[in-house]
């Protein structure tokens, strides 16, 4: 199957092109490499485009001529997209607009969203599945679900088949350290700042809030390794080829994991401890947020291979490997 990959060189981009590469797909990448990186798909032809430009995007889809799109060619922070409501509508909603257009006008059968829990908001019962209102709290967020939408509604117009993949807190790296994530200038997730601080690139983690309901007082989050989530991308392909199983489906580790918890398993791989500091809580932060992806185990036979040590274990070996990809910490 000839695959296009929108945002093919970013972090859980370019472990799903290799996926498809290891089952016989041809792959082309779109990326504009703002957060991408070549090197990340070793090989394979990189077509340097903005989703936003359709002309753009429309002379790659003809160029192409792809049977399926993967679209991950987003921008994905909830805490910015609150100070910058228009880029974030404009990158992941148009941009989902033009790829839609251009690709099926130009023969692709198959169509998969990169989408995100964020779609859920403040989840009202846990663990999550799709039958949970979608009620987003950031324009992050409800970009994700505008994108979710337009899929669905021009796939089924346009005879195509297609899935929205809803997933949970990527985390980790490649188990033999052949790949990972380079983190952007302003780093906000848990793991690679806890890994910041065990190599002594900061003084401390911040831990927003100890005093939540939960077993230890800190928020609990469901982390999912980033070679289950491209799988999960792979997979959900593969049945779409096979029959119709369009829809909308969660991909999580479904275990909920607490702050401590993720720093008690670095301290683990590390082999030191991991210097904290607790302050107030952010406002918005749910408590608790996990997934139920059983639906996914039923459609397209997929499940989460990695625990929390595979997780953390192989993040901490690729940062520390390669301490150039850890960013910088956030300002707030």
């Amino acid at each position: 199957m000839r695959v296009l990959v929108s945002g093919g060189a970013g972090y859980i981009g370019s472990f799903t092109v290799r996926g498809l590469l290891a089952r016989g797909h041809e792959v082309l990448v779109l990326d504009n490499l703002s957060t991408g990186r070549r090197d990340a798909v070793p090989g394979q032809r990189v077509e340097v485009v903005d989703v936003r430009d359709e002309p753009a995007v429309t002379r790659v889809a003809a160029g192409f001529e792809p049977d399926a799109v993967i679209h991950f060619a987003a921008l994905k922070s909830p805490q910015e997209s609150v100070a910058r409501p228009e880029l974030y509508l404009d990158v992941n909603v148009t941009g989902t607009a033009n790829l839609l257009r251009a690709a099926t006008g130009h023969g692709a059968r198959y169509f998969v969203l990169s989408s995100s829990c964020a779609v859920y908001g403040t989840p009202q019962v846990c663990p999550v599945d799709e039958r949970a209102p979608a009620r987003p709290v950031s324009p992050y967020g409800e970009s994700k679900l505008i994108s979710e939408r337009l899929v669905e509604r021009c796939a089924r117009a346009g005879g195509v088949r297609y899935a929205n993949l809803r997933y949970f807190n990527a985390a980790g790296a490649a188990l033999d350290g052949s790949l990972g994530e380079h983190l952007p200038p302003v780093v906000r997730q848990v793991v690679p700042l806890a890994v910041r601080a065990a190599l002594g690139l900061e003084p401390c983690l911040n831990v927003f809030g100890d005093d939540y309901p939960t077993r230890d007082g800190t928020a609990l989050r469901d982390y999912v390794h980033v070679e289950d989530l491209a799988r999960g991308h792979v997979d959900v392909l593969d049945a779409l080829s096979a029959e119709d199983v369009s829809g909308t489906y969660n991909l999580g580790q479904g275990v909920p994991t607490s702050v401590r918890e993720v720093v008690r398993a670095l301290g683990r791989a590390a082999g030191c401890e991991v210097p904290v500091q607790v302050g107030p809580r952010r406002e918005g932060d749910p408590s608790v947020s996990w997934a139920d992806s059983g639906l996914a185990g039923r459609v397209f036979d997929w499940a989460p291979r990695h625990g929390l040590d595979d997780i953390v274990g192989s993040a901490w070996r690729w940062h520390h490997a390669h301490p150039e990809t850890l960013g910088r910490p956030a300002c707030t």
